[in-house]
């Protein structure tokens, strides 16, 4: 069951966002998968899921709470020391947040990709 169509528009941002990373692998190419696109960078894989969010700024909790299957979702993804996973979230601000999905917690990072605190233990 779905929860709405994807948010094209904030993908389409994310993807400007992301391509200042490195090289983005657009959606189309990836059917039926757990993420919106893949960003390439030197000696690491993301892949990227994008959500939209109605709140000003989020916490790991929050985010864990929210967007739970999503989570299930990506963790399918194996987590190596060359591919992660990544929450991207748009408020209806236009602020960005991003989280990096580990297999026991959910960190929020930077746009860079830099851990911004410790993160919060998440069950999964």
């Amino acid at each position: 069951m779905t929860r709405g169509p994807q948010p094209l528009m904030a993908i389409r941002g994310a993807q400007e966002i992301a391509s200042r990373r490195g090289v983005v692998v657009d959606k189309p190419v990836l059917k039926g998968s757990h993420y919106d696109f893949i960003l390439l960078t030197p000696g690491s894989t993301v892949f990227v899921r994008i959500k939209r969010i109605r709140t000003h700024v989020s916490n790991p909790q929050e985010i864990a709470m929210m967007f739970r299957e999503d989570i299930q979702q990506i963790r399918r993804i194996p987590k190596t020391a060359v591919a992660s996973r990544e929450i991207w979230v748009l408020s209806p601000w236009k602020m960005w947040q991003y989280f990096e999905i580990l297999d026991d917690r959910i960190v929020e990072i930077r746009c860079d990709g830099q851990s911004v605190l410790q993160g919060e233990k998440v069950p999964g």
